[in-house]
């Protein structure tokens, strides 16, 4: 009776230990196809290394970590399929998505009566400030990069007449409401505006309405489409200046724009992968390791929300209310993609100035 009272303990004992261990599902939402698959390949990459990490070092106090991965495409219906999918045969409380603004807008009220934890490693779209209680972006709004642009632009390039061609989404219409509304707050006149459709390769007609008469273009989109605009405008001889947003500087984009990218000068968030700081430099070994490039900001944004959803289950328990209370003010927080601090929800960069010169991609000092 003894014996087989000890036995019984012993399995009683190994029972709860098992039961105290458990598996946490995050669920991913990006596009893996399509217009913006390069972004949800970088992200992607970035939440690999983290949870590869997290499970390996057991980092997750609870148990172990589990990622459900789901392309969205870039739509909208896809991106709130997958999403309900999750959440109602999968069981995951914290997702991670979308890059696009459409797609995050469209998910974030089913994640917020669910009891969901979105967490974005790349919608800007104004919209998205203050619009949930259970949602993070460690992408900053696109209202700081277009008054970045609108200053840059007005301020050092002394230009004053701007045309504006804009991707109808939330992406470019954001880009181009902010842009528009602080380049004329210092004194710029816009001259005209065109918006081009999500995807567009061909820009014949919309060149002819171009206004010859500004001084520049502000180009607001994403980075095949505006590859192909940047190509056919300086093929139709039309050598404005342009200035454009973050999505310019992906290979995507120049590879396809070629010669014609010469000089296109762009606002992004200052990102500096070989920091002396010890998260990034292990960051960075991790991705050149397993994947063989220089990791960009995209990169550390997946693997940084992967970190902080465990370290705030760890601080605050397995629940998404707490996790979103733990991460939605939090402030000075050390991570691959730097140094950065929260506000509802939203994250805050300093942006640096980059050009493209020779086919490369280049910082711009301080001095030029």
């Amino acid at each position: 009776m003894i014996i087989a009272f000890l036995v019984f303990s012993c399995k009683e004992n190994k029972s709860k230990n098992r039961a105290e261990k458990q598996t946490t599902t995050l669920g991913f939402i990006n596009p893996m196809t399509g217009e913006l698959a390069t972004y949800g390949e970088a992200v992607k990459r970035g939440v690999d290394l983290a949870l590869s990490k997290v499970n390996e070092k057991s980092l997750l106090k609870s148990g172990t970590l589990k990622i459900i991965m789901e392309d969205s495409k870039g739509e909208t219906k896809t991106g709130v399929t997958s999403l309900q999918k999750l959440i109602n045969i999968d069981g995951a409380k914290y997702i991670i998505g979308g890059i696009s603004s459409n797609v995050t807008l469209a998910m974030l009220p089913v994640t917020e009566k669910n009891n969901v934890f979105l967490f974005s490693p790349g919608a800007a779209s104004p919209k998205l400030t203050d619009n949930g209680k259970l949602f993070a972006r460690n992408w900053p709004s696109n209202n700081e990069e277009a008054n970045s642009a609108a200053n840059y632009s007005y301020d050092i390039l002394n230009y004053k007449k701007a045309s504006i061609v804009f991707v109808n989404s939330d992406w470019g219409l954001g880009l181009m409401e902010n842009f528009e509304k602080k380049f004329i707050a210092l004194g710029g006149e816009i001259v005209d505006k065109q918006i081009y459709s999500f995807g567009n390769t061909d820009f014949k007609t919309l060149l002819l309405k171009i206004n010859k008469g500004a001084d520049f273009i502000y180009l607001a989109g994403n980075q095949k489409e505006m590859g192909h605009f940047t190509k056919q405008l300086r093929q139709r001889g039309i050598m404005l200046p342009l200035v454009s947003n973050t999505s310019f500087l992906v290979e995507d984009c120049l590879n396809i724009a070629g010669d014609a990218a010469e000089g296109v000068i762009v606002p992004t968030p200052a990102y500096d992968p070989k920091s002396s700081n010890e998260k990034i430099q292990e960051f960075y070994k991790g991705i050149q390791t397993k994947y063989n490039i220089t990791p960009s900001l995209a990169e550390a944004n997946g693997y940084d929300i992967v970190m902080l959803i465990v370290e705030a289950i760890n601080n605050s328990g397995d629940n998404p209310k707490k996790v979103a209370e733990y991460i939605r003010n939090l402030k000075n927080y050390e991570g691959a993609g730097g140094n950065v601090s929260f506000t509802n929800g939203d994250v805050s960069r300093e942006n640096v100035f980059k050009i493209i010169k020779n086919g490369k991609v280049e910082a711009i000092s301080n001095n030029e």
